[in-house]
Formats: C-alpha cells, structure tokens, sequence
C-alpha cells in the first residue's frame, strides 16, 4: 500500500472512530415515542437537534418505522475545508421504551442509498441504489429496491425490477397503504437553465406484482423539478416538492394536492407559503398520519448543510385545506 493511501486510510479510521465516541458519549437518554417529545401543533417546531444535528450535515429522509420503534436519517457533506463525511444511519428503541444509540445502518453512501419508505406493516423497506446487479461491477443507473425483514435484521437487497426501473434513473419511492408505489423517474427537462429532474408516477400492486406506471397529471407535475411524493395513509394527499416557480423558497418548496373520492387530483397548493420554512426538502409523513416531518434551511457558502433542520409539524394544517375533509 502506498503512503498516500496509507494516510487516507488513517484518516478514515480516526473520523469513524471520533464519531462512535462522540455519538455514544453525547446521546442522552430518551424515551417513549418521538424521543419523548412533546408533539407539535400546527406551527413547525425544530425536530431533536441534539441528536439529528450533532453533526450539522443533514440529506436524506427523517423517517419512522410504523411502528414508531426505529428511525434512520442521513449525515451527509462534501465541504471543502473538511474531509467526506457520509454516514446512514439509524436508532432503535429498545423494549422497555428506551433508545439505544444511533448506529450505521445497511444502507451504502457509495452507491448513493437513500429515499427509504416502509411498507404498512414494516416487513419491508424499499429505497433508491445506484448498486450494479449481483455480478456486474461498479454502479449504473438509480433504481428502486427493496429488503425484507428477518426477525430484527434485514435480508440481502432485491431490485424491484420492470416495470419501475428503466434505463432512465428511478428515485425516492413512497409505499401507500394499498402497497401501490408512488416514485420519480428522470426526464431530462432543462427549464430557464434549470434541472427539470424528475415527474411523479405511480404504479399500483395487483395480482402480486407491480402494473405499468402511470405518469401524475399536470396537477402535480410540472416542466420544472417535481420529487419526493409522500401519500397520507388513508390517500387523501399527496406531498412534493418541486422548485416551480411562485413558491415561497427560491430553491425547493413544499406542494399538496388532494384527491376526490372519483380519483381526480387538486390543483398543487404551496405549503411552503403558509410553514414559512425556506427550502424544503425530504418531506416523510408518520405512519399514522398525525406528524409532517421534513429538512429545511439553505447550504451554507462552503459547502454542507450546516444551516438546516428537521421540522415536525401538525398534519391538521394540511387537512384544513382539504376541500373533501370533513370533521
């Protein structure tokens, strides 16, 4: 092995050994559901920066488990004053209601894992990879795919295959409680010399197996950047963010739409406007409906995001605007 190599090698032990100890000397202890935290109202309320921003550095999803028992998040910076540091990782409550600090979970930074959504009732965890098919060396294209649960660990990864995954890249899914798949899908767009980046699709489960997707109307997706979908459980809502102009954040704002009980969605409503939170990313619901958590905040100017946060906030804010809702 070369010095040059030598060296990065102890410098990639000495952060991963500097954050176990840090990690396990500062978590507090913490317990009950949502770490204990008494829950929010209708206004966001900063989410748990104790824990979530001990290293600043936060892409990715702030997502529970169904049964609230376990959360994973990412830490995540490319700053240039400082060396790479990605970590995936996650927390588990313990039987007696207690957490257990936070540790790395399966999920790998250099194949870009990310986006994870549960299924209903917990048994599997579906996410974006740029990992190649078993065999093939390397990376390719961001597909969709999925792990089972056994027991308390998670099976060997699984491509969820065709006809969700193209050539083009498959991003960010979402599990409604139907088990049908709301997801993104590459298009290429450029608009005003911006990323079109991705539309919304949606495919349903049938017959055990998912049915050609379909692409969301123009009532959520856009010529610009629409990503992220988010289902409430019951399929009233849908939640995105899109970076479409007339939002409230000049990046990534924070849109809902609702759907009729004939199926017909609502025009996109700008959240953004009304939780007052600039550039909204990663928006996950509870899968009990009641609790909207998402990161907020801009990058600073050399790099990271050491300026943002994780929100909860009340779901009864979107329902209000629900023209279908009734008390």
């Amino acid at each position: 092995m070369s010095r040059k190599s030598l060296i990065f090698s102890f410098i990639l032990l000495s952060v991963s050994i500097m954050f176990c100890q840090n990690i396990h000397k500062e978590f507090p202890v913490l317990n009950g559901p949502y770490f204990g935290q008494k829950p929010p109202g209708t206004t966001p309320e900063v989410f748990m920066p104790e824990i979530f921003n001990m290293y600043k550095y936060l892409h990715g999803k702030l997502l529970f488990s169904p049964d609230g028992k376990e959360v994973f998040w990412v830490i995540n910076t490319t700053d240039s004053n400082r060396e790479p540091f990605n970590k995936n990782l996650f927390i588990k409550q313990k039987n007696d209601g207690t957490w257990i600090s936070p540790e790395e979970s399966f999920f790998s930074t250099a194949q870009k894992e990310n986006g994870p959504t549960y299924t209903a009732d917990g048994n599997r965890l579906f996410y974006q990879s740029r990992a190649a098919f078993s065999g093939d060396e390397g990376s390719k294209d961001i597909d969709i795919w999925f792990r089972e649960r056994i027991g308390d660990k998670w099976s060997s990864p699984y491509n969820i295959g065709p006809p969700i995954n193209t050539c083009e890249d498959e991003s960010q899914p979402w599990i409604a409680k139907d088990s049908s798949i709301y997801f993104c899908r590459d298009n290429k767009n450029i608009v005003n010399g911006k990323s079109g980046g991705s539309d919304i699709y949606y495919s349903k489960f049938a017959n055990g197996k998912y049915l050609e997707p379909v692409i969301l109307g123009s009532e959520i997706n856009s010529e610009f950047a629409d990503t992220e979908p988010t289902m409430a459980p019951d399929n009233s809502y849908i939640l995105f963010i899109s970076n479409r102009p007339c939002g409230y954040s000049r990046m990534m704002n924070l849109y809902v739409s609702f759907k009729s009980l004939d199926g017909k969605w609502t025009e996109a409503i700008c959240l953004s406007h009304i939780l007052k939170i600039d550039n909204i990313w990663f928006p996950t619901l509870s899968y009990d409906g009641k609790y909207l958590f998402f990161c907020g905040g801009y990058p600073v100017p050399n790099g990271g995001y050491s300026n943002s946060n994780y929100y909860w906030v009340s779901t009864e804010m979107i329902e209000e605007l629900n023209p279908y809702y009734k008390k």
